[in-house]
């Protein structure tokens, strides 16, 4: 889901830099930018508003994490679940945080088995709701 690419600029708090390299981690990205070479000059950054010009155009079955949240999210038979709350990056496959009416919440690995349907038009999501699959986080 990233659109960061090796060589593609980057604005740090409106200041053009370059990606030298992008890695999967538990939690997201790790991005190694130009002209930040050490631990210190990382921490220096740390919490700054990354944006770029422009997207790169998602293949079938892409989706942006902003244009999932906020989904509405049925079970096969079309009754409601809940809500997509985020989505959350894994070094495996990223998951679905959903948020119920009742205030639990629960994730759902975002893969075409569990997620068949994803309708960002109609603002819905279908999954198909194995044993144990819908519990709270």
């Amino acid at each position: 889901m990233v659109s960061l690419q090796p060589g593609s600029t980057v604005y740090l708090e409106d200041r053009p830099r370059v990606v030298r390299a992008v890695r999967r981690v538990d939690r997201g990205f790790q991005v190694a930018i130009e002209g930040v070479g050490s631990r210190e000059a990382a921490e220096e950054i740390r919490g700054s508003v990354v944006s770029v010009d422009e997207r790169r155009p998602l293949g079938d079955g892409e989706f942006w994490p902003e244009d999932l949240t906020g989904l509405s999210v049925f079970d096969e038979s079309g009754a409601p679940v809940g809500i997509v709350e985020r989505v959350v990056f894994g070094p495996g496959q990223d998951r679905l945080v959903i948020a119920t009416d009742d205030g639990a919440r629960f994730e759902v690995p975002f893969v075409d088995a569990l997620v068949p349907v994803v309708d960002t038009g109609a603002r819905r999501i279908e999954i198909n709701s194995i044993p144990g699959l819908i519990e709270p986080a």
